[in-house]
């Protein structure tokens, strides 16, 4: 037989072998001038190893039982065409056309089943659950022609074992079709000599949409480890209307040294057109803190309080009675507007950027007192792993865009096609109903409840300016008292709690006040923008014109 390829015989010949019940392989290869002259091709059990394992220790299988089953082919001279020269069809062993299609050789996983791995494996779905798939797609096992093992090692050979650069180079191919997709979407790279990732920088336009709206605070958090090469990330995260986190931005950085961080900032500004934000929390980093000092110098630069709370535990372990300590300190640092307790000469220097009563008469979106990041973290190990390359990272971080831009609309819909009824009888309120959010609605509410704790009494007044001490009974013995004024001619109401300076929402110390000088509407300064419905950020995919 001839056939005009070396492949086409060698194809005849497994094919043959599958119809017969076994498998072959390439025994030997003989080159002339680097060209093949000749080939054998034999039975897959034809050797027969000789191990240096004493039989009664060897558990491992054997297939090599010196089976003659080959063939020869031969290329014809001045042809330039294949023979098989010999054939032996005598096996040393039983076959089963039945069983064929179990051995390796004949299973085979197609370029649909190959990309619908692939997409898979990025979404984070285990292998068991992706083979699952397929044999509900197929209708049953003995519909496909490939295991479950198939599966898990095409993941581990060619979807996993990438080399750093190769994942560099995928990487930086993606944010380039990204840009082409969409010349707002914002990115720069720098590579190392070795073209592994030595700094990145990328801003989905969806983001660059948010930042509009909701980039007057942002949190930026590089704790969390979501690579396999322990590349340092960094996600920019706000607060939306509803508030929820929104994504702002995302980094890569081979360390986490001053200079990083002020490519990183300066990269942050170009997106942004300049545009510092007003509040940037961040955690204990120095290099970090000394970057946003030199590149964002009218940003409020703070610390996360619970980043320094939570080393509490560690710092007084020594101590007796630490656990007494631990919650005297808490409460000290948290509700105290008077006195402030600090552990470090360190901390001590740096008081006005962690302490709250330093930082309350800014607006900070509600990020001081929940763990913003901590949250995220989960949010994250949703979609990304720490043995994530970095294609897989990227691609996933998109995912992560998605599902929070579905939330939002969710959200939305929410707002516009159901009410919230109010509690009380009040038409402030009402007010807050008709153009906040759900969640910022409940928020308010809570504090409507609130009043319901509070004993208001006028100290002073004069010429409509009133001064009110708002007592709050917190427990059954312990009251805590607020000074809260009113001008009623500029219709401006201030309390010493802060809440609307730091969260932008009304506190019931002056809901109290507001009640008692009989008010029924409040000003539209005490209304932001960013928490009320009309909110409509732009976010979309299509081409620019």
């Amino acid at each position: 037989m001839t056939f005009t390829t070396l492949e086409d015989a060698g194809k005849f010949y497994r094919d043959y072998a599958k119809a017969a019940g076994f498998s072959t392989r390439v025994r030997s290869t003989n080159r002339k001038e680097n060209e093949i002259k000749n080939q054998l091709i034999t039975c897959s059990r034809e050797r027969k190893w000789k191990s240096k394992i004493f039989p009664t220790e060897k558990t491992n299988p054997t297939a090599g039982l010196n089976c003659p089953a080959r063939i020869y082919i031969h290329t014809l001279k001045n042809v330039g065409a294949w023979i098989i020269s010999k054939v032996v069809l005598h096996h040393s062993h039983p076959y089963y056309p039945s069983k064929a299609e179990m051995l390796k050789q004949h299973r085979e996983l197609s370029m649909s089943i190959r990309r619908t791995i692939e997409n898979n494996e990025e979404a984070d779905i285990r292998p068991s659950k992706t083979y699952q798939s397929f044999i509900a797609a197929a209708g049953g096992h003995r519909e496909l022609n490939f295991i479950e093992k198939d599966v898990r090692n095409y993941i581990t050979r060619e979807v996993r074992n990438v080399s750093e650069q190769e994942d560099a180079k995928k990487f930086g191919k993606y944010l380039l079709r990204m840009k082409e997709k969409n010349h707002n979407f914002f990115f720069e790279l720098e590579l190392e000599d070795d073209q592994s990732i030595k700094l990145a920088f990328w801003v989905d336009v969806r983001s660059r949409a948010a930042f509009e709206y909701f980039g007057d605070v942002i949190s930026f958090d590089t704790t969390y480890n979501t690579n396999r090469y322990n590349l340092v990330c960094g996600s920019f995260v706000g607060v939306n209307h509803h508030g929820q986190s929104t994504l702002l931005g995302c980094s890569l950085m081979k360390n986490d040294e001053i200079e990083s961080f002020k490519w990183l900032f300066q990269c942050w500004l170009r997106c942004m057109e300049g545009n510092a934000p007003k509040g940037f929390l961040t955690d204990q980093c120095a290099s970090m803190k000394r970057a946003l000092e030199a590149c964002m110098s009218t940003t409020i630069h703070r610390w996360y309080i619970w980043h320094v709370m939570k080393k509490i535990p560690s710092k007084l372990n020594g101590y007796k009675g630490h656990a007494e300590i631990e919650q005297e300190m808490s409460q000290v640092v948290w509700n105290s507007h008077i006195c402030f307790w600090l552990y470090s000469a360190y901390l001590y220097e740096d008081h006005h950027i962690w302490v709250p009563i330093y930082l309350d008469h800014h607006f900070w979106a509600g990020m001081r007192r929940t763990q913003r990041s901590e949250s995220m973290h989960s949010f994250f190990n949703k979609f990304i792993t720490r043995n994530s390359s970095l294609i897989q990272f990227v691609k996933q971080y998109d995912n992560c865009l998605g599902s929070r831009e579905q939330a939002e609309r969710e959200s939305n819909a929410a707002d516009f096609h159901t009410v919230i009824p109010c509690t009380t009888k009040s038409s402030i309120e009402v007010q807050f109903q008709d153009v906040y959010t759900h969640q910022k609605f409940r928020e308010v509410q809570a504090q409507f409840r609130g009043r319901a704790n509070c004993i208001t009494r006028l100290t002073n007044s004069a010429l409509g300016y009133s001064v009110y001490e708002v007592g709050e009974q917190v427990s059954s013995s312990i009251f805590n008292k607020f000074v809260v004024t009113y001008d009623s001619v500029a219709a401006e109401v201030k309390c010493q709690f802060l809440l609307f300076e730091s969260r932008g929402i009304l506190c019931h110390h002056t809901l109290s006040v507001l009640s008692f000088e009989r008010v029924s509407q409040v000003s539209l300064r005490y209304i932001l923008e960013r928490w009320t419905k009309k909110v409509k950020r732009r976010h979309t995919h299509q081409e620019q014109p």
